[in-house]
């Protein structure tokens, strides 16, 4: 898998807990309701996706183009004859 899912299950687990959280003390959702165990789990399939869709160090960045040679000072000093 690309990305990084653990990362991704991480945050979106502590995302959809601190967010279950939230809503209980704002008094959004009563303490029985069965949200405050479905918000984690949504989180982790969540931050599992985001993981692995995301452009998260996917790839390497293209080498730029090299400088053209700068002109010889010796060379432009010298009149023409």
């Amino acid at each position: 898998m690309k990305g990084r899912p653990i990362l991704g299950l991480i945050s979106g687990f502590m995302f959809g807990l601190f967010l279950g959280i939230t809503l209980f003390l704002y008094g959004v959702v009563p303490l029985a309701s069965s949200l405050l165990w479905i918000l984690p789990l949504i989180g982790l399939v969540l931050g599992l996706a985001m993981a692995a869709w995301g452009p998260f160090g996917g790839g390497t960045a293209p080498s730029p183009e090299p400088a053209p040679p700068a002109p010889d000072a010796a060379e432009d000093s010298q009149p023409e004859a």
